[in-house]
């Protein structure tokens, strides 16, 4: 707990003057009402079919995780918000469900050549669900809180199935050109036996909208991540750093945002590998071709550099060496929305995911497809 809290004295330092220095001293303009002034832009946007503009706008008061990727879809869910707010109702909420099926398959590497064994094959059902709710609280203010739950099923009956509930609430600050946010957020992944793995956070960011398609956030979280009794080693806490980047182009009909991200990871149950640096870039792209079809993008790569060194074992179980890890994470998607009826749409994906490491076994391969059909309400 000593650790936690002197990281967190740290992190909570870093973020304060990170924020700070990038906020102006004098805003550029006054706006008694800036929710108001960023609903009805929004709705414009909309209106015209410019829904990255609109959401960038939408965005500026209230922001929703576990959205669709289509540009569209994301537009309508704010734009009742907004919608609400203009007939006096502060309090709005959106939902949705979501099922379907997939293949997974594990690729050849220098790990499941050193297993020995056939790389796993198998089919797959999910399902998810969630939504989340919204309170303008004033004329500048709002909370929003949202809940996602997700769950895999393997067809093959010695695998173990995949369950994750996520969750976080923000107080949202809205400005003339611009939010800034503080909440709280985790996760609660299913690892099997012994239980669950935790994860819990909390975070600032600053957005800054230069106009009406430009916008430049930061980012800082410290977060606790937490494994069950035998898995306890993987433990640790973790600061981290976002900036990025996010532009609307294509009149408004296409968004993307990079973003460069770094941190630290502090062990906090002596990890093999000790403390860890990291460090990677990523994009996510999407474009509206029609009002019922969009395409998205997205990918990232991160490096792993740990602090404490690993021993090399020759057949004997006798040390030879040493040497210190060092992983490279790739991840690489996209897919298609097709919104066939009100309320519903079609999602086929693809996502491919590469580790690379100079460790044996952390290399790691997978190529995985499936469709979704989502019912939001």
């Amino acid at each position: 707990m000593m650790m936690l809290d002197n990281h967190l004295k740290t992190f909570g330092i870093i973020a304060v003057l990170v924020l700070c220095s990038l906020a102006p001293g004098v805003p550029a303009e006054t706006d008694t009402d800036p929710v108001a002034t960023h609903f009805e832009r929004g709705q414009a946007y909309l209106t015209r079919g410019e829904y990255a503009r609109a959401v960038l706008e939408f965005e500026q008061v209230l922001r929703f995780d576990n959205l669709p990727p289509d540009l569209h879809q994301q537009a309508e869910i704010y734009a009742d918000a907004a919608r609400g707010y203009a007939s006096g109702t502060p309090l709005s909420a959106f939902g949705y469900a979501e099922t379907g099926g997939g293949y997974y398959r594990e690729n050849v590497t220098r790990s499941t050549r050193a297993a020995g064994n056939d790389p796993t094959r198998d089919a797959f059902w999910k399902i998810r669900a969630g939504g989340g709710l919204s309170y303008i609280a004033a004329d500048d203010l709002s909370l929003d809180g949202t809940l996602d739950y997700r769950f895999r099923y393997y067809d093959d009956s010695g695998r173990r199935d995949d369950s994750d509930l996520r969750w976080n609430v923000t107080v949202n600050q809205s400005l003339p050109k611009g939010s800034q946010v503080i909440g709280v957020r985790g996760r609660a992944s299913y690892r099997g036996h012994p239980g669950y793995r935790q994860d819990y956070g909390v975070f600032v960011n600053r957005a800054f909208d230069l106009n009406a398609d430009h916008r430049i956030r930061i980012e800082v979280e410290l977060r606790t991540r937490e494994y069950p009794t035998d898995l306890r080693e993987r433990s640790r806490d973790i600061g981290e750093l976002w900036l990025s980047w996010t532009h609307a182009h294509l009149d408004g009909r296409a968004s993307l945002t990079l973003t460069a991200n770094a941190g630290r990871e502090w062990a906090t149950h002596d990890r093999p590998d000790g403390d860890n640096t990291f460090y990677g870039i990523e994009f996510d792209w999407g474009m509206d071709l029609s009002d019922h079809v969009g395409v998205f993008l997205f990918g990232l790569w991160q490096h792993d550099a740990y602090d404490d060194d690993r021993f090399i074992l020759d057949e004997d179980e006798i040390p030879v060496g040493s040497f210190t890890r060092s992983d490279d994470i790739y991840e690489l998607g996209g897919g298609l929305t097709y919104a066939f009826a009100p309320g519903w749409s079609l999602r086929p994906e693809i996502l491919y995911l590469r580790d690379e490491s100079n460790s044996l076994w952390g290399n790691y391969s997978s190529t995985e497809v499936w469709v979704m059909v989502r019912k939001a309400f």
